[in-house]
């Protein structure tokens, strides 16, 4: 969750550099779709690489290379604030990918006020995504 930016795009960027299927929430999706060309870039860039690299021979005679390996990544609009827009979009995923095996559970906002000068609304939001939400993503 929150792959757009921050910590999350930097953990997806590097799950994918560790070959992994990645499945990517954030409640923007522009920023969501960024990460995923990032992401797609280096599963291309590996894609080339195992390509130009020349199979060693092992001992027994097998070629020594990585099995190949269907680098996919998906991307999903999500505010983890509201429960039901997290168990729909879980429900999809679900559907469409198939179980999540590592849940990376980022998502958060700083509402930049001091707690006594902050609005009520922003209180709530807040709660409702640093805390609320691990809950509902799990």
């Amino acid at each position: 969750t929150g792959a757009g930016s921050g910590l999350g795009r930097l953990f997806a960027l590097e799950f994918a550099r560790r070959r992994a299927l990645l499945v990517l929430w954030d409640i923007n999706t522009q920023s969501n779709e960024e990460t995923a060309g990032m992401v797609r870039r280096i599963y291309r860039e590996m894609a080339e690489a195992a390509n130009a690299a020349a199979p060693r021979v092992a001992a027994d005679g097998e070629k020594d290379v990585l099995p190949p390996c269907n680098l996919q990544v998906y991307t999903y609009t999500c505010d983890v604030g509201k429960r039901e827009n997290v168990y729909s979009t879980a429900e999809r995923v679900r559907k469409e990918v198939g179980e999540v095996s590592v849940l990376v559970n980022n998502a958060g906002v700083v509402s930049g006020h001091h707690l006594l000068e902050c609005p009520d609304e922003l209180i709530e939001r807040t709660m409702m995504v640093n805390c609320h939400a691990h809950f509902w993503v799990i």
